[in-house]
C-alpha cells in the first residue's frame, strides 16, 4: 500500500514538472491577406535573466525551461540591462509550404529555430553591423520556409535590453507580401528620400552662405547660425550617413546621432543670444543663455549615458528636470520675443515670421500627411533667418564703413599732428646732431693727433739715440781740431813748414767728418718734423729700403730707451735694385713705425712669460712681386687670437691695456695703405707663436 502510494507522489511530482516545462501551445500559420501576424499571447512565453547572459544550450536546460512564464500586462526589470527569452512554436497546416518572415523589433535580437535535433541561428537588429545581418537586411526581416504540416520551436534572444515596461509579441510576417510591398510595388527612391536630399543641399548651401558673412565680417552670429544649419542638415540626412558612414559601426551610429542632437539645441541657443543681441539688451539673460549651454550638453551626454545603461532612475529624474528647464527656456524666450516686439526690434520680427510655420503646423498636419509639408516648413525658417542675416549684413557693411571713414578722418587727423609734431623734433634733433658731429669730427681730429703725437713720443727716445752718435762725434772732431789748431801754432813757431802741412790735413779731414755727421743730424731731424706734422698729400718717389730700415731702428731703440733689459734680433732681408716708389713717405713711415712698434711689443710680452731660451726677433722683408712693393714684418711675439684677428683693424680695438694705446694705430694704417695708396695689408698669425704683417704698394699709383 505504501509503495502504490509512492509510485503516486512521483508521478503527481513528474506531472508538476512536465506542466512548468511544457511548451505553449504552438501557433497556426494561415494564410491570408495580412502581412504581419502577432502570436497571440497563450501562444508565447518569457524569461528575464538579468544581467546573465546565456546560451542556448543553457536557457534550454530544466533549470531555466521550467522558468518561462506566460506574458502580463505589466513586466517590469531592474534599473539595468536585461536579458530576455521568448519562446514559442509555429505550424503549419496548410497542404503547401509558406515562407514566412521573423520581424526583429530590439536592437539586436538573436533568433534560433529547432530543426533536426539542430539549432538553427540568425541575427538581425538595429545595432547588428551590415555584414552580420541575416535575411533582410534593410527591414530586419529573417526568412523562414515551413514545409506542409511541419512545427518548429523558436528561441528568441532580446540582447541588453533597457527601461522595458512590456514585452511585445513576436511578429511573423507573410514574406512574398513583404517583397510585393517595399520591393515590388515601391520606387527604388522613395519620395521622402529624394526630398530630404533636396533639403540636405539647401541646407548645405545655407551653410556656406553664411560662412561666406562670418569670413567678411566676423561677426559670430553669422559663424554660430552656420553651425545650427549645420546640425539641422546632419540630423536631415541621418539616414542617409547610417548607410553609408556607420553601416559596420552601429553602436557609434548612436553617438553620431547625440552629438548631433545637443549640438543643435546648443547651436539654437547661442543663435538666439546673437540674433537678438541679448548681451546688449538684456546682460543678465545672456549670462543665464551661456550656463544653460553649458547645462544642456552635460544633461545630454548624462541622458545617453543613462538611456544606453539601462538607468531608468536616472533617465526619468534627468528627463523630467530637463522637460521643467525647457519650459522655462521657452516661456523666457517668449517673453524676450514680446519684449523686443515692443521695441520694434527688426529680428525679432523676423525670428516671429520665421517660427509662423511651426506655430499652425499641428492643424496643417491634422489634414495633409507629408514629408513636403516639414521640409516646405523648413526651407521658409531657413529663407527668413537667412534674408534677417543678408539684411544685418548689409546694416553691419554700412555701419562698418561709417566707422572706417570716421577711424581714417581721426587717423589722418592724428597723423597731421604727428607730422607737424616730428618735423619740429626733425629740427631739433638736426641741431643737436649737427653740434654732435662737429664735436665728433673736433674729437676725431684729437684723437688722430693724440695717436701721432704717441707715435712721436715713441720715436722721441730712438730720435735722441741716433743723433746723440753723430753730435758726439762733431764733439770729438771738434776737440782733436782744437787740439791740432794748437799744435800747428808751435810748429808755425818752429818754422816746420811740412809738419804743419801734415797739420792741415788732419784738421781738414776732422772738418769733413763734422760736416758728415752734422748732416746726417739735420736728416734725422727732418724726419723727425716730418713724422710730427700733418701729411701735406704730395707723394714722392721713395726709396723702401732706407725708409724700413730708418724706421725699424727708431722703433727698437725707442723701446730699448724705456727698456734697458730688452733686447731683439734685427733681421733684415731687403730687396736688391728695388724701384723707387711714389709714396707719401712720412705717413708710409707712420704705418711702419707703427708695425715695428707693435712687434717690438708682442715680443717684449711674451719675453716675460717664456723661459730662457726665447729670443726675440724682428724680422723686415722688402721684394718686388711684379707691379708690387711688399714690406713684410713678423716678430716671433704672442701672435694674434683667432677671435680677434678680423678686429684689429677696426678703430679705436686694442690688446693693450688702458692708457697704453688708442687703438687708432692700425686702423689709421689700414687707412694710409688702402685708402691713401690703393694698397692691402695682409695678416698671417699662429697665436702664440708669431705675427706676420704684409704691406702689399701698387708702383704705377
Amino acid at each position: 500500500m505504501k509503495k502504490h502510494l509512492l509510485y503516486l507522489l512521483l508521478l503527481i511530482s513528474f506531472s508538476a514538472l512536465a506542466q512548468d516545462s511544457e511548451w505553449p501551445q504552438s501557433y497556426v500559420v494561415k494564410t491570408d491577406t495580412v502581412t504581419y501576424h502577432d502570436v497571440p499571447d497563450e501562444n508565447w512565453e518569457f524569461i528575464n535573466t538579468g544581467r546573465k547572459h546565456l546560451t542556448i544550450q543553457e536557457v534550454t536546460k530544466p533549470e531555466y525551461s521550467k522558468k518561462f512564464k506566460k506574458p502580463i500586462k505589466s513586466v517590469s526589470f531592474s534599473n539595468e540591462k536585461s536579458q530576455v527569452w521568448i519562446r514559442f512554436g509555429l505550424k503549419n497546416d496548410a497542404p503547401t509550404s509558406q515562407i514566412i518572415t521573423f520581424t526583429t523589433t530590439r536592437d539586436r535580437e538573436h533568433i534560433y529555430i529547432s530543426k533536426n535535433n539542430k539549432w538553427q541561428h540568425f541575427l538581425s537588429g538595429e545595432k547588428v553591423p551590415w555584414s552580420k545581418r541575416d535575411g533582410i537586411k534593410d527591414l530586419n526581416q529573417i526568412k523562414y520556409t515551413l514545409a506542409p504540416g511541419e512545427e518548429v520551436k523558436i528561441y528568441v534572444h532580446h540582447d541588453d535590453v533597457t527601461m522595458l515596461e512590456g514585452i511585445s509579441p513576436p511578429v511573423v510576417g507573410n514574406y512574398l507580401k513583404i517583397v510585393e510591398k517595399n520591393f515590388v510595388n515601391n520606387q527604388t527612391y522613395k519620395e521622402d528620400d529624394v526630398i530630404a536630399f533636396g533639403f540636405f543641399g539647401f541646407i548645405m548651401f545655407a551653410v556656406i552662405f553664411n560662412l561666406f558673412f562670418y569670413y567678411v565680417n566676423r561677426e559670430r552670429v553669422y559663424l554660430v547660425y552656420s553651425f545650427l544649419l549645420l546640425s539641422s542638415a546632419l540630423l536631415v540626412a541621418k539616414e542617409t550617413f547610417s548607410s553609408l558612414l556607420f553601416s559596420e559601426h552601429r553602436d557609434t551610429y548612436s553617438v553620431f546621432v547625440a552629438v548631433v542632437v545637443i549640438a543643435f539645441i546648443i547651436m539654437l541657443v547661442h543663435t538666439v543670444r546673437f540674433f537678438f543681441r541679448i548681451n546688449v539688451h538684456f546682460p543678465g539673460w545672456d549670462k543665464f543663455l551661456v550656463y544653460f549651454t553649458v547645462f544642456i550638453g552635460v544633461v545630454g551626454t548624462t541622458l545617453y549615458v543613462a538611456f544606453q545603461n539601462g538607468w531608468i532612475i536616472t533617465f526619468f529624474v534627468i528627463t523630467g528636470l530637463t522637460s521643467l528647464c525647457g519650459i522655462v527656456f521657452i516661456v523666457a524666450a517668449i517673453i524676450l520675443i514680446i519684449s523686443l516686439l515692443r521695441k520694434k526690434d527688426k529680428e525679432a520680427g523676423l525670428f516671429v515670421i520665421a517660427a509662423v510655420p511651426f506655430l499652425v503646423s499641428p492643424i496643417i498636419s491634422a489634414f495633409i500627411d507629408s514629408e513636403w509639408v516639414v521640409t516646405s516648413f523648413g526651407m521658409w525658417t531657413i529663407l527668413v533667418l537667412s534674408w534677417g542675416m543678408f539684411a544685418r549684413f548689409k546694416s553691419l557693411q554700412i555701419a562698418n564703413a561709417r566707422v572706417a571713414l570716421e577711424k581714417e578722418e581721426e587717423r589722418n587727423r592724428l597723423i597731421a599732428a604727428q607730422k607737424e609734431e616730428l618735423e619740429k623734433l626733425v629740427e631739433e634733433r638736426t641741431a643737436e646732431l649737427t653740434l654732435s658731429i662737429a664735436d665728433l669730427k673736433q674729437t676725431q681730429a684729437q684723437l688722430i693727433q693724440s695717436e701721432k703725437m704717441a707715435s712721436l713720443g715713441e720715436l722721441t727716445a730712438g730720435i735722441a739715440h741716433e743723433i746723440q752718435n753723430p753730435l758726439n762725434f762733431v764733439n770729438n772732431f771738434s776737440d782733436v781740431s782744437i787740439e791740432l789748431l794748437e799744435e800747428m801754432e808751435e810748429e808755425l813757431d818752429k818754422g816746420d813748414t811740412e809738419e804743419v802741412k801734415a797739420i792741415a790735413g788732419d784738421i781738414k779731414l776732422n772738418l769733413e767728418k763734422i760736416a758728415h755727421h752734422g748732416r746726417r743730424a739735420d736728416g734725422i731731424v727732418k724726419g723727425m718734423l716730418q713724422h710730427s706734422r700733418a701729411s701735406t698729400g704730395h707723394k714722392e718717389p721713395t726709396d723702401i729700403n732706407t725708409l724700413s730700415d730708418e724706421y725699424l731702428r727708431l722703433a727698437y731703440h725707442g723701446l730699448r730707451a724705456k727698456d734697458k733689459s730688452f733686447n731683439a734680433d734685427l733681421v733684415t732681408h731687403f730687396g736688391e735694385n728695388l724701384p723707387k716708389a711714389n709714396i707719401l713717405a712720412q705717413d708710409v713711415g707712420r704705418v711702419l713705425l707703427n708695425l715695428f712698434t707693435n712687434a717690438f711689443y708682442a715680443t717684449q710680452q711674451k719675453q716675460k712669460t717664456a723661459g730662457s731660451d726665447y729670443k726675440p726677433v724682428v724680422q723686415l722683408t722688402t721684394l718686388l712681386n711684379g707691379s708690387n712693393l711688399e714690406i713684410l714684418v713678423k716678430d716671433n711675439g704672442t701672435g694674434i687670437p683667432a677671435a680677434i684677428k678680423d678686429k684689429i683693424l677696426q678703430p679705436f680695438f686694442t690688446t693693450k691695456p688702458t692708457g697704453e694705446g688708442t687703438g687708432l694705430g692700425l686702423s689709421l694704417s689700414y687707412d694710409i695703405v688702402v685708402k691713401a695708396h690703393g694698397g692691402t695689408i695682409d695678416i698671417n698669425t699662429v697665436e702664440g707663436e708669431f705675427s706676420e704683417f704684409k704691406i702689399t704698394l701698387p708702383l704705377n699709383k
